[in-house]
């Protein structure tokens, strides 16, 4: 059955792919977003795009909410902060109070989140230990982001069927997304282990991404998701994978006291992780078509 559907963050790298699946499905999309006209060029006019809330005045079936500024966009300077909690956490709130003066009542809302929820650890402080949706909140910037942005879209439960809390890692996938920015440096033989190589990255290749959102669509799951394989990798794995992929040596390590002068706070994404396990996906059955970083990449590279 068509559904109508809002979306935030519609533009971006996974936003744009799920809008592309559920225009396959026949369902009435709304995007709203800050580039209007960038949407309907995109979708030659099967998409509707509005950039203000105050343009919505019919029900909506599902709510989609992705939006937010790349956290790792910049140095985490005091305004730079503002702005990652402005583009989650007020965004949320507008879209609360939008849907409470229109009074919606949706049958889903799916809200973004991410696993830095967790907090970061290297991986003598994790020690193996693998975080399910169970666990509490971790400690740093990161974490505490995710837990606000989780704390406002918890009030949609109320306006809501099912309310889903998409806690998602690095996601993988060709022209966007993290590879983005690694892809040309590891093609010139530049990339290179980051500090000790032992940090976890956890992760999820963007088809099974997608494919995990419309799976929970249909079916009666609430709460946190976590958004990831099954299988996460130490960074030096992982360079070592996108190295052999593209037939290129990791020639340039980035040793930690350099990414810490580099990027600041912000080096506690390159310099630490979490290893995060899909518990609620696992147990729904999902069938992931990459469990392992290598296959991930050896397809983004077929599709680059």
């Amino acid at each position: 059955m068509s559904k109508r559907i809002l979306i935030t963050g519609g533009t971006g790298f996974i936003g744009s792919r799920l809008v592309d699946d559920w225009l396959q499905q026949d369902h009435q999309i709304v995007v709203l977003s800050r580039r209007p006209q960038w949407v309907e060029q995109r979708w030659q006019g099967r998409v509707r795009a509005c950039d203000s809330l105050a343009q919505l005045n019919e029900p909506f079936d599902w709510l989609i909410n992705l939006a937010g500024e790349g956290i790792a966009d910049g140095r985490w300077s005091q305004a730079r902060k503002q702005v990652l909690r402005r583009s989650r956490i007020d965004l949320t709130r507008q879209l609360l109070e939008w849907a409470q003066r229109s009074e919606q009542h949706f049958q889903l809302v799916m809200s973004g989140s991410a696993v830095g929820f967790y907090g970061s650890y290297t991986n003598d402080e994790q020690q193996g230990k693998a975080f399910t949706e169970q666990q509490a909140e971790g400690q740093g910037f990161a974490a505490q982001l995710c837990r606000d942005w989780e704390n406002i879209a918890a009030e949609f439960s109320r306006l809501s069927d099912r309310l889903l809390l998409l806690r998602t890692a690095v996601v993988f996938g060709p022209q966007g997304g993290m590879l983005k920015r690694l892809w040309l440096p590891f093609r010139l033989g530049l990339g290179g282990v980051i500090g000790q190589g032992e940090q976890v990255l956890s992760w999820i290749h963007l088809e099974d991404y997608c494919r995990a959102v419309h799976h929970l669509c249909h079916t009666q799951v609430q709460g946190a998701v976590n958004m990831t394989a099954p299988k996460a990798v130490t960074n030096r794995e992982f360079t070592q994978a996108l190295c052999r992929e593209l037939k290129r040596p990791a020639l340039a390590p980035l040793p930690t006291w350099l990414a810490t002068l580099l990027f600041g706070e912000m080096s506690e994404l390159l310099l630490s992780g979490q290893r995060v396990q899909p518990q609620v996906l696992l147990g729904q059955g999902f069938q992931y078509h990459y469990t392992e970083a290598h296959q991930a990449l050896k397809d983004i590279h077929q599709h680059w």
